[in-house]
């Protein structure tokens, strides 16, 4: 089975073909990845990337998307992590409420 984990930064797996911009390790390969792949049509079973997409512009993000469509055979594995925008802006919405709550009852740190 063929693995390709792309913008891979840290997050590097022997039994995988680690690539990245600016490589980081000698396992990883240098690749431009706003541009095509140095890999034939169909060639990678599964790909897998963790908080690479949010980092480019929508245009970006679907060109590189559709270069890792190119190089995924048919039916094969796509897996892509990034941030859940949602919950950490509710996590902070909680934290400005609590805070609020507690300069109005006069609460929080004294001088």
């Amino acid at each position: 089975m063929k693995m390709l984990n792309f913008a891979c930064g840290s997050r590097i797996h022997e039994d995988w073909e680690n690539i990245d911009f600016s490589p980081i390790d000698a396992r990883v390969k240098r690749v431009n990845l706003l541009g095509k792949l140095p890999y034939p049509d169909n060639y990678f079973d599964v790909a897998y990337s963790s908080h690479f997409l949010e980092h480019l512009t929508l245009a970006c993000a679907r060109d590189t998307l559709l270069e890792i469509k190119r190089v995924l055979k048919p039916h094969a594995i796509l897996r892509i992590v990034v941030p859940d925008w949602e919950n950490l802006c509710q996590t902070y919405i909680q934290v400005l409420q609590s805070l609020s709550d507690i300069s109005k009852s006069g609460g929080g740190v004294k001088p």
